[in-house]
């Protein structure tokens, strides 16, 4: 569920630990005995979701690595920001992190008024992408993404694709389509993707952007059909169907990454063996194979490569988001 974001109830989430950021961690001896009591991991959505199963899976691997207890705390709410605020008010000793989705690298585009500034940040690994598939009903007749784009001009304003909410990576993702394609869909948003299966299946919706472990099943069925992958190359998965790139529009990004990020003022040892720990953990092959059941890729990217990328993707989004007059109140 999705909360309406106020300056309330995120100055609340900050006023808790401002008192605490008074006193920073400074010295080697703080640093040398780190970790020496449990390490709070922020997650930004509710329980159960791919991004929570993975936080859960690494936890007790990185409780090994480190010596100390790894705990996850759902903070859900105001699109990921109040937890967000929590890991900005939070002392800088590597004692609270957070894990990040595709929302981190535009939220500022999204939400211009943030009590915290997004380089109080520091990315400390893309953990996992999650590649998506443009797909569409079987039953409209379309098999290529030329056809598709074909007959969406011939129907401007009437075609329809649906999305996960208003500012997700895959409303912004059909944008990006449809200003790269010059086609007019309208923009439908759902609370829940299994509801936007149901219309796809149903063909009240023309297209949308899904992630692999939501439509798999009915692409295998053929009740739908995929026409792009938003990824680097083919999966295997789906050897038939072509990356965007392939057909045409290399800009078009809808990919579901998870991360981990930290206070960007926290001492540079800590950084690298929270960066280490969990590239470790993500990379065992139990891990890699679970993380397939949830369409997710493990790229376990250092620091400073995941940084690059969220860079690009904020770049690459910005005018779209203008251009769409895409906001988040």
């Amino acid at each position: 569920m999705t909360h309406r974001v106020t300056r309330r109830n995120l100055l609340a989430a900050t006023a808790g630990g401002l008192a605490a950021t008074a006193v920073p961690v400074t010295g080697a001896s703080a640093q040398d005995v780190w970790p020496n009591k449990p390490i709070k991991v922020i997650m930004p959505f509710g329980a159960g979701g791919s991004m929570d199963v993975l936080s859960r899976l690494l936890a007790p691997i990185v409780s090994e690595t480190l010596g100390q207890q790894v705990v996850v705390e759902n903070r859900p709410g105001a699109t990921g920001t109040l937890a967000m605020a929590t890991v900005a008010s939070a002392p800088a000793d590597g004692y609270t992190l957070m894990f990040t989705g595709s929302s981190y690298s535009i939220i500022a585009l999204l939400m211009p008024n943030l009590p915290f500034k997004m380089d109080a940040f520091t990315p400390l690994s893309r953990l996992t992408v999650g590649p998506t598939l443009l797909a569409v009903p079987a039953q409209l007749g379309i098999k290529t993404m030329a056809e598709l784009v074909a007959a969406a001009k011939k129907q401007p304003g009437k075609w329809s694709y649906g999305s996960s909410g208003i500012g997700t990576s895959v409303h912004l993702g059909g944008e990006l389509f449809k200003m790269a394609a010059g086609v007019d869909l309208a923009h439908v948003p759902y609370r829940a993707t299994p509801a936007i299966v149901a219309d796809l299946l149903e063909n009240r919706l023309q297209m949308s952007v899904l992630g692999v472990a939501d439509c798999r099943q009915y692409v295998a069925s053929g009740q739908l059909r995929a026409l792009a992958v938003s990824y680097t190359e083919r999966m295997p998965e789906f050897p038939d169907v072509p990356t965007f790139a392939e057909v045409g529009y290399p800009n078009v990004r809808a990919s579901n990454d998870f991360g981990i990020s930290i206070r960007a003022d926290t001492p540079a040892p800590i950084k690298a063996k929270l960066e280490e720990a969990y590239r470790a953990a993500v990379r065992r092959p139990e891990i890699v194979q679970r993380l397939k059941d949830f369409g997710l890729i493990v790229v376990a990217t250092s620091s400073a490569d995941f940084t690059r990328v969220l860079a690009e993707d904020a770049a690459r989004y910005t005018e779209v988001i203008r251009a769409a007059n895409i906001k988040l109140e």
